[in-house]
């Protein structure tokens, strides 16, 4: 399904992403980039649209110009194919209801603070009424997909049986351990800090406050490691620390380390029923992509479609 957090930070770099107003809305001056039967998509709506993708692009002439104008044709491309599926879901009249759009937001701005999710839209030059249509036609693509493709696909005890046969290395994993880490640039801090932690510290807190590594702001967690991943010297100490215990202070040449087990995973190789869900989202991806190309033609086929690539 699709990443609703994912659309806030990337708009424009989303699954196919536009706004599209029936003919009968094109104002004067309105001219038209791409049209889909009635569906229509202007000039103006295509810079609006294409701005904040060409925010990360440099500003000048010639080399500089020419990549720009590439990300300009392949944008328009995806807002072709958007376009497409939206005159499908007028076909099948599939809509997507207040209810349901609300929902979306929803989901998306609980995994913000109102400040954080207002300056998201201020970075990327876009309001929050635009960025809410741009979803709905994103939940509409969606649901146009699901009824066409996803609900056609069927998959067989012996795909899934196959699948694992062939894949089996994918879930097979070694011994692991979930680590949290405090890197430190003075022996004299790592030594306070330790203190701390002995005393009852926050590990989370203290590694925001004061370590130097990469995942300081994710309070320290470096996820699951597996041996191998770190260095010799630091492998040792962390896989024999038992869970939910702090390690001493660890020195090598990048500085002061402090680690503490979270979690810990045996070594295994998972059993085919344990697999089946995972097993089945795979295959039902790969049908889907196999899928997707040929029933897009036959859509492109049947509509009567105009591009105007020398506009942009």
């Amino acid at each position: 399904m699709i990443d609703r957090k994912k659309i806030l930070i990337g708009f424009v770099a989303l699954f196919l992403v536009s706004a599209c107003t029936n003919s009968s809305e094109i104002g004067a001056g309105g001219e038209v980039v791409i049209q889909v039967d009635n569906r229509v998509l202007t000039l103006t709506e295509f810079n609006q649209f294409f701005e904040p993708l060409r925010m990360s692009y440099p500003n000048g002439q010639g080399a500089a110009a020419k990549v720009v104008r590439e990300a300009r044709l392949r944008f328009l491309l995806q807002l072709l194919e958007e376009m497409i599926i939206l005159r499908r879901a007028d076909e099948l009249d599939l809509y997507v209801s207040d209810q349901e759009i609300e929902q979306a937001v929803g989901n998306v701005k609980k995994d913000y603070d109102q400040e954080s999710f207002e300056t998201v839209f201020m970075k990327q030059t876009v309001s929050l009424e635009t960025w809410k249509e741009r979803l709905k036609r994103q939940i509409l693509v969606e649901k146009v997909i699901r009824r066409e493709l996803v609900e056609q696909i069927s998959i067989t005890p012996e795909e899934i049986r196959d699948y694992y046969e062939k894949h089996r290395g994918k879930w097979t994993h070694g011994e692991e351990t979930r680590v949290s880490h405090i890197l430190l640039p003075s022996e004299e801090l790592a030594n306070h800090v330790l203190e701390e932690l002995n005393k009852g510290g926050n590990f989370a807190t203290l590694a925001r406050l004061h370590s130097v590594a990469p995942e300081s702001e994710a309070g320290g967690d470096m996820g699951y490691v597996a041996r191998g991943d770190l260095p010799k010297s630091l492998e040792d100490p962390v896989f024999t620390l038992q869970e939910g215990i702090v390690s001493p202070v660890i020195k090598t040449p990048y500085g002061y380390h402090i680690f503490k087990v979270t979690g810990k995973e045996e070594a295994c190789e998972p059993v085919i029923d344990e697999l089946i869900e995972n097993i089945k989202g795979c295959i039902q991806e790969e049908k889907l992509e196999a899928a997707y190309g040929p029933w897009l033609a036959n859509l492109r086929s049947r509509y009567r479609i105009t591009v105007n690539k020398e506009m942009i």
